[in-house]
């Protein structure tokens, strides 16, 4: 691979070679389509934390027959910062603040502290959204393979555990986890904790069958 070739570039051509479309990938994968789609199309708004993305590259570039390792390090080289140059302009208004007074910016600077801080509370107390499963969508379902790969959605910020170990969120609220399964019926109990105490639980069983 070319160094300054792009990730969603060799991505797209390995996928043309093996004749694959995105769903079909995601689905060979197990990864979430539309994660699946803004690596193969270069996005970048939205992705989950690192850790999950380098596990995704490597997946897709395995079913691709790529070295996921080498896809890894060209998808950073894309991250690394870009440089000003001459031809960058700054905006009309960038010094607008200097005709503010230091107390009218205090001011300011406090009522939007405020409308943040009432938004978080309200939010985390009343926990609307509540704990979003999708991955098993259903409340019993029967699997072949000995783990499987949790996924769903939480409030963002909210503590979540599953059968009691905590697990990551990332900033938009969603959660990712390979389970190890046992022979017969395994319980699983995805949990949040809210402020004061408030806690909500979702319950699914996952029946293994070894083939």
């Amino acid at each position: 691979m070319e160094e300054r070739t792009t990730i969603n570039e060799i991505l797209e051509e390995a996928m043309r070679e093996k004749k694959m479309s995105i769903a079909r990938l995601a689905e060979q994968t197990d990864i979430p389509e539309r994660y699946v789609t803004l690596l193969v199309e270069g996005g970048q708004q939205g992705l989950p934390p690192a850790p999950y993305v380098r596990g995704y590259l490597i997946r897709m570039a395995t079913a691709l027959g790529l070295d996921g390792q080498q896809i890894w390090r060209v998808y950073m080289k894309q991250q690394e910062p870009k440089t000003s140059g001459e031809s960058d302009t700054l905006p009309v208004n960038r010094f607008a603040f200097k005709r503010m007074n230091k107390k009218g910016i205090g001011l300011v600077v406090l009522a939007i502290a405020v409308v943040l801080v009432a938004g978080f509370w309200i939010k985390t107390i009343a926990g609307r959204e509540g704990i979003d499963v999708k991955n098993p969508v259903e409340d019993s379902v029967v699997v072949y393979d000995p783990a499987i790969d949790l996924r769903g959605k939480v409030n963002p910020g909210e503590r979540l555990t599953i059968n009691n170990e905590d697990i990551a969120i990332d900033r938009n609220g969603y959660f990712e986890k390979n389970f190890s399964l046992e022979p017969g019926i395994n319980t699983v109990e995805f949990k949040v904790k809210r402020l004061l105490g408030k806690e909500e639980a979702v319950v699914r069983q996952i029946i293994y069958q070894q083939q």
